[in-house]
């Protein structure tokens, strides 16, 4: 077992509410060891079955939660808690693949209705896009929810967390400072 392992360990337990539990004594082991030891073993299935790292590492870090929420609640013996892992790791699998399947799904059911609509951007002349670049990303913002996404002042300043006065001072030295960099 190494040490980053047993430290995830001992976060995850960390964040648990007192009343959960110390852990199971597992015949005088300390249950941190145990749930370190199955860690790696646990990463292991998952990326087998779900082919990603990133997402094997998620689902081992949710199974992980699980057995330390779990607490003095798990079973007495090491092989029977590794076997109750495997079971909470059975189910987060699940609820992983159920999540990918809605995901590519909804994704899929996305792009053939973004294709069938096609809207295409508003085509601006080359100058205008010049001077658009040359503005502060925020002031930029601000003007393209106005002109181009129909937004009042003020609800575009709301998008970008300013207050409505702020937004209509911002906007008018926004489009004079595109003026002026249009005309210069």
């Amino acid at each position: 077992m190494t040490a980053p392992i047993r430290g995830l360990v001992d976060a995850a337990q960390a964040e648990q509410p007192p009343h959960a539990g110390s852990g199971a004594d597992l015949a005088g082991g300390d249950p941190s060891d145990v749930l370190a030891e199955l860690l790696p073993e646990l990463n292991a299935y998952f990326w087998r079955r779900l082919g990603d790292p990133d997402d094997a590492a998620d689902a081992a870090a949710d199974t992980l939660l699980v057995l330390v929420a779990k607490g003095a609640r798990l079973p007495a013996s090491r092989e029977q808690v590794r076997q109750y892992a495997f079971g909470v790791a059975r189910k987060v699998l699940l609820r992983a693949r159920r999540g990918r399947v809605r995901h590519s799904e909804l994704g899929e059911r996305l792009r053939h209705e973004l294709t069938a609509v096609s809207v295409s951007p508003p085509e601006a002349h080359p100058e205008l896009r010049r001077a658009l670049s040359a503005l502060p990303e925020r002031d930029r913002e601000l003007l393209l929810l106005v002109a181009w996404e129909g937004f009042g002042v003020a609800e575009a300043g709301q998008v970008l967390g300013y207050r409505a006065a702020a937004a209509r001072k911002r906007y008018s030295r926004v489009r004079a400072a595109l003026r002026a960099e249009l005309s210069g």
